[in-house]
Formats: C-alpha cells, sequence, structure tokens
C-alpha cells in the first residue's frame, strides 16, 4: 500500500529533482516565477469559498507494488519518478513481457491521460528497491504544459508513444512479416506527425513522395476538385465529375508509389486532428524487404484504400451522410444516443425518464441531424437526431479544462462529474461542443420515491407534467450530464447488460444508444481492422432490426387469431350458457374470465410506464403486448356478449370498450403515420414549445408588415387574397400531400403575388410596398407550414384523452357488470 508523503517542503524538493518541471521553480530576483502555478499543483487555494487543488501527491511504493495496471481506465492521474527502479510489462496471449524500465525524472501515464484510452502498460516496482513517484492530477497537465521543458518532452513522449503503439498494432495484426530487424527499419523510416483540420496533404497530380498510414482521424479523397477541395462534398450533387469518399484510422496512402514514380490521383485533404505515420518513398524503393513486409502486412487491413481513386458511389446521399458524421465527431463518439425521428411521437417519455431518475433531465430534444437512405440506391431515408448528450468522447474537450479534475474518465471508460470535487465554474459546460453539460443548483439532483397509490393516480391523469422550477441560486451550481445511468438502481452491481433509462422508456424504440462506427454503415467500410472497434458500446441495434419485437408482432397476431376463433368455434359447438364443469362453468363464464384476464394486463402497462428508477423491461415490447391483448380481450369478449345487445348497463359496457378499442387504434395509427408526416416536412426535429413561440413571432411580424401596406379598396382586396391563399385549409393540407421544402413553397408563394408587388412599388413609393407585400406573403406562407406542425403534434396526443376517459368508464362498468353476473350467478 502506498504511503503519502505530505510535507509540501518535501514535494517542492522532489519537484527540484526532475529537470522536465523543475521551471515550475524557478525564481527570478527572489520571486517564483510562476508562483501562482506553483500554489495550486503543490498547495492549492481557496477560491471563494471553493477548493481547488492540490494537484501533486508524492507517494512511496514498495517492493513489487503495482502503480499502473495495463487495460484499466484511470485515465485521470500521470506520474513522474523521483527514485527508484520500475519496470515496464505488457501482457498477451503469449503471457507477460517485459519491455522496459522507467529511469528517475521520466513521465509515465500522460499518454491515456492525453488520448483518453485504456492504460497501454503495467508499471510495476521492481522486486529489490522502493520507489518514490509524485502522482499528479489531469489539472496539472494543462499547468505544467507552459513550461517550455515538460512542454517540450511531453510532445516528444506522446510522438514516440504513439509511433511505438502504431508499430506494436501493425507488428500484431502481422506478426509473421516483421521482425525485430524488420521493425526496427520501419521505425527508423518513419516519422509520426500531427496535422490539424482543413490541412491540405497533397493534390491532385502531386508526385506521389511518401507512405501515409492513418493512426487516428479521418482524411478526405477528392478527385476533379482542383478549384477547391473544401466545397467538393457540398458539390457532388451538382457535378457528377467530382467523386469523394473517406478514409479513417487504419488506411494507408501511396501503395501506388512504392516501386515506381507516380501521382496521386486525388486530393486528399484533412477532416478532423489527424494523426499519421509517414515513410519517405525514396526509403521504401530502397529497401525491398521492408517494401514488401510492409505491401503484405498494410494492403489487406482495409478495404476502403484498396481503390488507387475515389470511385461513383452507388448512392451519393451516403457521401453527405458520412460527410457530416464525420466532421461533427458524432462517429468518434464512444457511446452515442441516437432518435430515429420517424419512430418518435415526440411524448417527452425519455426526458421525463432522465428528470425521474437524476432529479433534472440531462436529455436536451435538440442537436445534430444526420438524414441517410436506409438502403443505398432507394428513396427512402432515415431521419435521425443526436441530442445534446454527452457522447463520452475518446478525446474529450471538457476533461481540459477542469480545474479540480471532477470531471473525469471513470473505472468503465465513461466520463462522469464528481459531485464532491465540482465547484461549478462551468468550464466543462463552455467547452463541450455539443452543449451537453448543465448546471444546476447544487442539492437539486435529488429524486423523491413514488408510492404505488402515487403510480396508479399518474398512470391516468391527462394533466401535463409539472415543469422543473428554473435555476435560480447561481452562487452554487453543479455540472451535470448523463452518467450512462450508473451507480443507478437501473444498473446494481454484477448486471451483465447495462440498461439507460431514457431508452428503456421510450414506447416505440425511436431511442437508441449505439457504437457509431458499427451504427453508420456508410462509415463502417472506411475505417481499418486494426481501429475497427475502439468503442465501448452498445447492445442491439432494434433500428436495424429487432427480433424481439417481430417475435411479439407474429406472436400477438396469432394469438389473437386463435383465441378469436377458438371462443367462437367453442361457443358455436358447445353453446354459450352449457355447463362445462364445476357446475357452474360456462362458455359465456370462460370468455368472460379470458376477456378479464386480458384486460388486467392491459392495465398493468399505466402503472409500468411510472417505472423510471428500476429495470422492467423495454417500454416498447410493453406496448405491443398491451396493444395484442387489448384485441385479444376485445374479440373474445365480443363472443361472450353474443348476438344479443342485453340491457343498458351491458349495452353501454359494450359501447365504452368498442370505443376503447377504436381510441386505441387511432392512436396506434397516429404514432406510425405522424411521426414520418412531421419528419418530412419540419427541415429539422423542432419541439412543440419552440412551434408556438415561432407561431406566435410570425402573427406579430404579419400585423407589422400588413400595417405597412397602405389602406386603400384595392389593397383591401389584395390583403383578403392573400389570406383567402395562405390561411386556408386547402393550403394547410398542401403541407401534408405536397411535403415540399420549405425554400421551394416560398419561391412559389412569392412567384405568385410577383405582379401585385410590381403595381404596388409602381403605384407608390418604388422598393418600399411592394417588398413588404412579399414579406407579408413569405410570413403568411411559414405561419401556415408552423400550423401545420402545430396540428401533427397535437394529433399525437389527440387521442389520449378519450382513450383514458373510455377506459375508465369501461372499468367501472365492468365492475358493475361482474358485480351482477356473480349476484345473479347466485340465485
Amino acid at each position: 500500500m502506498a504511503r503519502e508523503i505530505t510535507n509540501r517542503d518535501d514535494i517542492i524538493a522532489a519537484i527540484r529533482r526532475v529537470d522536465s518541471i523543475s521551471e515550475l521553480i524557478a525564481q527570478i530576483g527572489g520571486q517564483f516565477q510562476h508562483e501562482l502555478d506553483l500554489d495550486v499543483i503543490v498547495f492549492g487555494r481557496n477560491y471563494a469559498g471553493k477548493q481547488v487543488g492540490p494537484y501533486a501527491h508524492l507517494l512511496v511504493y514498495d517492493a513489487g507494488e503495482t502503480i499502473i495496471e495495463q487495460g484499466s481506465w484511470s485515465a485521470n492521474t500521470f506520474c513522474l519518478l523521483i527514485d527508484g527502479d520500475l519496470q515496464v510489462t505488457i501482457s498477451d496471449h503469449d503471457g507477460v513481457h517485459e519491455v522496459g524500465v522507467i529511469e528517475p525524472g521520466q513521465t509515465f501515464g500522460e499518454m491515456a491521460v492525453l488520448s483518453g484510452s485504456r492504460r497501454l502498460a503495467t508499471v510495476r516496482v521492481a522486486n529489490n528497491s522502493t520507489a518514490t513517484v509524485l502522482l499528479l492530477d489531469r489539472p496539472a497537465l494543462r499547468l505544467l504544459r507552459k513550461l517550455p521543458k515538460f512542454g517540450s518532452a511531453l510532445d516528444k513522449t506522446y510522438r514516440n508513444y504513439g509511433m511505438s503503439l502504431a508499430l506494436r498494432e501493425i507488428q500484431k495484426y502481422a506478426p509473421t512479416l516483421f521482425d525485430e530487424d524488420l521493425l526496427k527499419r520501419f521505425a527508423d523510416a518513419t516519422r509520426y506527425v500531427v496535422y490539424e483540420k482543413n490541412h491540405v496533404l497533397f493534390q491532385q497530380g502531386d508526385p506521389i513522395n511518401r507512405f501515409v498510414f492513418v493512426k487516428q482521424g479521418w482524411i478526405r479523397r477528392i478527385t476533379g476538385a482542383e478549384f477547391n477541395p473544401f466545397l467538393a462534398a457540398s458539390m457532388m450533387g451538382l457535378d457528377t465529375s467530382l467523386n469523394v469518399d473517406f478514409l479513417g484510422s487504419g488506411n494507408c496512402l501511396g501503395f501506388e508509389g512504392m516501386e515506381r514514380s507516380a501521382h496521386w490521383q486525388y486530393t486528399a485533404t484533412v477532416m478532423t486532428r489527424t494523426e499519421v505515420i509517414e515513410v519517405a518513398m525514396s526509403r521504401l524503393r530502397n529497401d525491398a524487404d521492408l517494401r514488401q513486409a510492409i505491401t503484405e502486412a498494410l494492403s489487406g487491413i482495409s478495404l476502403a484504400d484498396d481503390q488507387p481513386r475515389p470511385v461513383e458511389p452507388v448512392d451519393r446521399r451516403t457521401v453527405a451522410a458520412a460527410a457530416k458524421e464525420i466532421e461533427t465527431g458524432i462517429v468518434d463518439g464512444v457511446n452515442l444516443l441516437v432518435m430515429d425521428m420517424d419512430l418518435c411521437v415526440r411524448c417527452g417519455n425519455c426526458s421525463l425518464a432522465c428528470h425521474k431518475v437524476h432529479g433534472q433531465s440531462r436529455l436536451i430534444r435538440r442537436g445534430i441531424q444526420i438524414k441517410r437512405p436506409l438502403v443505398p440506391g432507394r428513396p427512402a431515408l432515415q431521419n435521425l437526431l443526436a441530442p445534446a448528450v454527452c457522447l463520452h468522447c475518446q478525446d474529450a474537450e471538457c476533461l481540459t479544462g477542469c480545474p479540480t479534475g471532477a470531471i473525469a474518465r471513470f473505472s468503465g471508460g465513461e466520463i462522469e462529474i464528481n459531485a464532491g470535487t465540482c465547484i461549478g465554474c462551468g468550464d466543462c459546460a463552455t467547452q463541450c461542443p455539443y452543449d451537453a453539460i448543465s448546471m444546476v443548483e447544487r442539492g437539486s439532483q435529488g429524486t423523491s420515491a413514488i408510492s404505488i397509490a402515487g403510480m396508479a393516480r399518474t398512470a391516468f391523469s391527462l394533466a401535463q407534467p409539472a415543469l422543473p422550477e428554473p435555476v435560480s441560486d447561481l452562487d452554487d451550481l453543479l455540472a451535470v450530464k448523463c452518467n450512462l445511468c450508473n451507480n443507478t438502481k437501473l444498473n446494481p452491481p454484477g448486471t451483465k447488460h447495462q440498461a439507460y433509462s431514457c431508452e428503456e422508456n421510450c414506447p416505440t424504440g425511436a431511442l437508441l444508444r449505439v457504437n457509431p462506427r458499427e451504427y453508420f454503415n456508410e462509415i463502417t467500410g472506411s475505417i481499418g481492422l486494426i481501429h475497427k472497434d475502439q468503442t465501448r458500446a452498445i447492445g442491439r441495434n432494434i433500428h436495424r432490426g429487432d427480433p424481439i419485437a417481430k417475435l411479439l408482432h407474429v406472436a400477438g397476431i396469432l394469438f389473437c387469431l386463435v383465441a378469436g376463433i377458438a371462443a367462437w368455434w367453442a361457443t358455436r359447438r358447445l353453446s354459450a350458457d352449457g355447463a362445462l364443469a364445476f357446475g357452474w362453468l360456462t362458455m359465456r363464464w370462460l370468455t368472460g374470465l379470458v376477456g378479464l384476464g386480458g384486460i388486467a394486463w392491459v392495465m398493468v402497462y399505466p402503472l409500468r410506464k411510472q417505472v423510471y428508477r428500476r429495470r422492467a423491461g423495454p417500454l416498447r415490447y410493453w406496448l405491443l403486448s398491451h396493444a395484442y391483448l387489448g384485441v385479444m380481450a376485445g374479440l373474445v369478449l365480443l363472443v361472450h356478449g353474443g348476438t344479443s345487445s342485453g340491457g343498458l348497463l351491458t349495452s353501454l359496457l359494450a359501447l365504452s370498450f368498442d370505443l376503447v378499442i377504436a381510441t386505441g387504434i387511432f392512436g396506434a395509427a397516429c404514432y406510425v403515420a405522424v411521426p414520418r408526416l412531421l419528419t418530412a416536412i419540419e427541415g429539422e426535429p423542432l419541439l412543440l414549445e419552440d412551434l408556438m413561440a415561432r407561431r406566435a413571432e410570425l402573427r406579430e411580424s404579419l400585423a407589422a408588415l400588413m400595417s405597412g401596406i397602405t389602406e386603400s379598396k384595392g389593397r383591401e382586396q389584395l390583403k383578403d387574397r392573400m389570406k383567402r391563399r395562405f390561411l386556408s385549409f386547402g393550403y394547410l393540407m398542401r403541407q401534408y400531400l405536397r411535403r415540399e421544402e420549405l425554400k421551394t413553397m416560398l419561391a412559389q408563394a412569392r412567384a405568385s403575388f410577383t405582379r401585385e408587388s410590381e403595381a404596388l412599388d409602381q403605384a407608390g413609393r418604388p422598393g418600399s410596398e411592394g417588398q413588404v407585400l412579399l414579406e407579408a406573403v413569405e410570413t403568411m406562407a411559414t405561419l401556415r407550414r408552423v400550423d401545420a406542425l402545430i396540428y401533427l403534434h397535437r394529433l399525437l396526443k389527440l387521442w389520449i384523452a378519450p382513450h383514458v376517459i373510455f377506459t375508465s368508464l369501461m372499468l367501472a362498468l365492468m365492475a358493475v357488470h361482474i358485480l351482477l353476473a356473480i349476484y345473479f350467478s347466485g340465485k
């Protein structure tokens, strides 16, 4: 067990002994040059009552103790060896291998901090010594990098480690081709380069002077883009001579120039921060053995680089989708949340589920929209939304600014915030490019338990859920974000499969957490086999295929048919009131009991909807059982009632039950059709609250514009004609039937009033009233589009109130009916 030395003088003495960080205690005129940084690293500081630091911890390890374990995710600290002997070992299928030693003054562990990856090796103290280690928290790295010696050493170390890791991966992929001598020659011939976004690697027609292996990042290949390679992707639809594709990590460029002089047949640009290994082509042409080994080892890693130039894609829409996935960075997320907007019924249950679990919702239904073909070459599109939820990025920007290290990568690789050390500064929230971190009042993240009675009451409530109170105390804030529902009852210790409350409580399966490199098949083939799976996700892709749902559909249909036909056949054969057993059991009683059992299970669904904090099975499967058992109960009870309507009570019961089924079928139809209609006309996913605010804004603008048209008899007629055209029922239906883009619709609207606009300019003030008229036309047309979206949103909820009312009425009448049946059967 490591022992910590807490004496600050000893820590400063240890810093003085390490050359790379000794500048931290450099003095000028008797004053520390980096006094503030030294203060927070060694002593810690108090800012407005909130503790920041210290970041340095001096530890003494005994012989044989492990400091870093290979494969662990504790990537929030790095170390400096002060004195002692440390051994570095790597475990693989052949056993444990010692790969080196760490000498006093060297850093170790910083690669995992910088790259967001697992620990690459095990570091332990040699058996014949003890070791003194300076353990530094992640925030110290940001301060120490300002020191010239440390910054230079860190950059050199990063490149050396990156190079050695890449070479090790290549050797592991092709162990028979690279012996130690050949691997050393490969290392001597290469350089490790980091390119920033938009860097042009080379232009089409340039001589091939180097071989490039992509260690990490993305490269765009373009043909026919001599004018501007950065506009090529957007010009593909207009110029068929342009072809674009993408190469991710594990790909190679330059095979065609290894043996003879050749020229690049495409332009290559860097799409994101990219790390590559480059080998001068002259070295490869002069070393036949190395050239042959590289060709045999790396030519089969990826199929994407087999073509010497990008080819015509099967569907150019896949290129646009892949470009957006890469440029936004979502394809490199470790654990990505996606919403299929053609399945999303805009119920908000995902955000509510997050709120119920954490005390405030960490899921904002706004974000990055992706349109991708379901099947390349076919017209159908999948409309995806990647909402503003934490992606648990591999290279997470939010980690770099935290002054206390409260936001860090934890044992499972996920990024989480330690509420105990968070000081509410908001640096992580401002750094996150996806707006996935929110600031809330400290203490507001607690949740209260709900009783069974409370669940029953809310199950049949028609009221909208109460919105949380706005943040009012700005002095004591806490950063919160998605933590994958860890440390909740959804994921108790020992659970084998991760459960997410938002995904579990989506009634249609629209919400899904995925491995983006597997989910987005348009980029799957662009990643080399070496780096195929560097993410930590996920369950079954129910958007591509949900066998459980298909099984439930088949079983539900068969069950309804079998139950209905069996009840009808048995009643016809045995009669409804003929005794079957026990003297009282008849087909009427039997069908009634079976129908009652089906209704009893159907009524469990509203109670399941109130379960957010515990595992209860995905809500989408409960909804399917709710629907099919309801239909089954309806068929059996139809046989139970027979051809006679009975008395008033029985007639009312049958009518209420029919209305329950009718409203349920109407709701199911809305759930299938309305989301697809919404995504077809809305452009990008919009919340109902946004639409209502936009409608109010458009109405105010329209009133101001209409008043700007001079009052006269002719112009009053013009206003009436505009209203009859754009605010009519027919123009509303046009939104649903044509589903044209907003730009196209507005252009046609302006064209229909161009002559009137020109007449107004000629009769009045040139360039004034005519322009006002066209603006009013655009505003009216846009207002009708917004109205159409609002009506669709309301249609998704319109059926719920009558369905609940008729269900409550049916249950009340059924209770009376059962009591009467029991009473009269005893007579």
